[in-house]
């Protein structure tokens, strides 16, 4: 990987959920880049992550506020789930056996979020909750799976850290 400190993070946050978010999206703008520099603080995420080896100047990712009939339909379609559920990540880059790489950016894929299912998890307000997910599917971005109990843990614990570590300041 490159110096940390030359590296951008670039998103497109969209939204095609048509109520209140009930959260400032612009918030997110300054938080994003603070995940992906906790995460890359955690040894087990440097080594083990697709970007492990790579060069590389910008990441890029969008970013998808969808409503629970959406977010069904793509898990009944993708995933054989016909139910809502939070979060839905497409992670072209870590599925991607050749790794393209273009112009030292890599574009790393796209996170779909529920906000009617995310509003119904957030116990310590949306935002928070909004936070978490965006972190969840950022692990699952560079690679990170929870097939079993083990990576589960393992990933609710290191997105657990993270957020800790942004809503203290």
């Amino acid at each position: 990987m490159t110096n940390k400190l030359e590296n951008k993070y670039l998103f497109n946050l969209t939204s095609n959920y048509n109520k209140n978010l009930d959260f400032n999206p612009d918030e997110l703008k300054i938080l994003i880049p603070k995940i992906f520099a906790n995460l890359f603080q955690i040894e087990e995420i440097k080594k083990n992550s697709c970007l492990f080896g790579q060069k590389y100047k910008t990441l890029s990712f969008d970013i998808v506020f969808v409503d629970d009939y959406e977010i069904q339909q793509i898990n009944s379609e993708y995933r054989s789930k016909d139910k809502p559920t939070d979060v839905i990540t497409f992670a072209l880059f870590a599925d991607d056996d050749y790794k393209i790489i273009v112009d030292n950016d890599i574009y790393l894929g796209e996170i779909l979020i529920s906000i009617d299912t995310a509003k119904k998890q957030a116990q310590n307000g949306i935002a928070k909750e909004i936070l978490t997910l965006i972190t969840h599917g950022v692990l699952h971005l560079l690679g990170f799976d929870h097939m079993t109990d083990e990576d589960y843990n393992f990933i609710v614990n290191v997105q657990n850290q993270i957020i800790q570590k942004l809503w203290e300041g």
